[in-house]
């Protein structure tokens, strides 16, 4: 074979070698590609995954701080409406009878509205105990009004004492003033016929004490006439039993309430 002959075949062989070399380089070279995009694929899915679920993370976070919020505004309120309530309960001999009733009837209202705020956020154990306190108030608001009546006209009488010597005076509206005193501090240990015995005597001891104008009087007579709870609302020296649950109760819900919540206290 000539010179040009094999210059002409080996050209024709370099040829069909050289297309099947391009082809395989041009695949391997797709299948590089598709494998970095799909890569590239699942690296943008999962930091997609982990933006999510760290906005989803956050909002639960901004979520639970702003019920905690509510919750303490709502605990605050009600432990302030409760404490003005009793407040009230206790300062109401000081007022004029004309404006005990509305003035109890607002502090007693304050309380309803927020325990309905406590009764909305609140966990269960701490709505219970919130609830536990109403009663309580519920339980001074029954009694508050006759509380008051015999409670201001105790600490007239002792006003109108004698100023030396209360059992061996001798004058007549002094002496009144301390018999009248006497008979009311110890009412709730006479025998039903006994009260009624003695309600004449109580009434004239009382008006002859001219401690207690005629309205306050006949308020107290008809106090005395029920005597259920006496010792409740008449109180004592040295206890007060009612209020003691009440401060008991509240105590309770107190640690209950702020226990509850992580980030704040009381």
């Amino acid at each position: 074979m000539s010179v040009e002959g094999v210059v002409t075949v080996t050209t024709a062989v370099t040829a069909l070698i050289t297309v099947p070399v391009t082809l395989v380089a041009a695949r391997w070279s797709s299948r590089s590609t598709d494998n970095s995009a799909g890569a590239t694929v699942l690296a943008g899915h999962g930091q997609a995954v982990a933006t999510v679920e760290a906005v989803r993370i956050q909002a639960h976070a901004e979520r639970e701080k702003a019920l905690e919020e509510m919750r303490f505004g709502a605990y605050a309120e009600f432990l302030t409406a409760a404490s003005l309530f009793v407040r009230a309960v206790n300062e109401l001999p000081d007022f004029p009878s004309s404006v005990r009733a509305s003035l109890l009837d607002e502090k007693a209202n304050s309380v309803v509205r927020a325990l309905a705020g406590v009764e909305l956020l609140a966990p269960p154990a701490v709505a219970a105990r919130a609830r536990d306190v109403s009663v309580q108030c519920s339980r001074l608001e029954k009694l508050a009004l006759r509380r008051a009546v015999l409670r201001s006209a105790l600490s007239m009488l002792e006003a109108n004492w004698c100023p030396r010597d209360a059992e061996q005076c001798r004058d007549s509206h002094h002496g009144s003033a301390f018999l009248s005193w006497e008979l009311l501090t110890e009412w709730s240990t006479l025998e039903d016929e006994e009260r009624w015995e003695n309600l004449d005597l109580l009434r004239y001891a009382l008006e002859n004490s001219q401690a207690l104008d005629a309205d306050h009087v006949q308020h107290v007579v008809e106090v005395a006439n029920h005597v259920a709870h006496w010792n409740n609302m008449l109180g004592g020296w040295v206890r007060d039993p009612m209020l003691e649950r009440f401060y008991a109760t509240r105590a309770e819900y107190v640690e209950f309430a702020y226990g509850s919540l992580h980030s704040r206290s009381v």
